[in-house]
């Protein structure tokens, strides 16, 4: 419990009265509160961990995917970079597609996932 409210961050406040504002501006103003980067190295530290169990065949290409969607889901929901969302959207919809016979294959969409994603095991 906050006993003095100088220790208590002026941002959350903000987000407290922001009921008239967007959900974009909102968000917004909770990322701020929280500092982004609290919410984004853990996110990085786990799609380097999917890339790495992808390289050492520890799960399959169903299953990496299958994370990627999800991630993917969670990153646009709450806004988080922008850049990350755009590549892993490309992702899930490039193993959809390649999944479904409609364009592409499998192979091909795992090697441009590791090509793109491969600089997140630097956060592990």
């Amino acid at each position: 419990m906050i006993e003095d409210m100088e220790d208590f961050p002026y941002e959350l406040i903000d987000v407290s009265l922001s009921n008239n504002k967007s959900l974009k501006e909102t968000i917004s103003m909770l990322k701020k509160a929280c500092c982004e980067k609290t919410i984004n190295e853990p996110l990085y530290k786990i799609i380097g961990e999917l890339v790495t169990k992808l390289e050492e065949k520890r799960i399959t290409n169903e299953k990496f995917f299958e994370y990627i969607s999800s991630i993917h889901f969670q990153v646009s929901a709450l806004l988080i970079d922008d850049k990350l969302s755009n590549i892993l959207d490309r992702l899930d919809d490039g193993y959809y597609l390649a999944t479904q016979g409609i364009y592409g294959d499998i192979e091909t969409i795992r090697k441009e996932a590791l090509e793109e994603l491969i600089h997140f095991k630097n956060y592990k």
